[in-house]
């Protein structure tokens, strides 16, 4: 079966990586032919603080297929995520789970027509 490449941008993929075959492997057998077509990179911000060997193996700048990705967009929401905290506070967690979910779907759709 073949599965499709995945780019995985995360802040420690030079450390998360490392054993994650073998990890979904032993716990998710049926999984570790996808995982192991996973291409893990560091976000550029975040790559300052690796180390310069880090910087290179795992840099978006070094990446095939990847264009001019910076790895960053997925923290970009936060901020106003975050303006959505108060207001959900006193919700119970179903509330919360679908004021949030609203919020989210909203966000990704502004962040889509804002692309053309």
């Amino acid at each position: 079966e073949n599965y499709p490449e995945i780019v995985c941008s995360y802040d420690i993929a030079c450390q998360y990586s490392k054993n994650i075959t073998s990890r979904f492997g032993k716990h998710f057998p049926s999984c570790e032919k996808a995982i192991s077509n996973m291409r893990f990179h560091v976000p550029k911000l975040h790559g300052h603080g690796h180390s310069e060997d880090c910087r290179y193996e795992f840099s978006f700048d070094y990446a095939s297929n990847v264009g001019r990705t910076h790895g960053e967009r997925i923290e970009s929401g936060w901020a106003e995520g975050n303006l959505a905290g108060p207001s959900t506070r006193e919700m119970n967690a179903g509330h919360r789970h679908e004021t949030l979910s609203c919020f989210y779907n909203e966000w990704n759709w502004q962040q889509t027509i804002r692309l053309g």
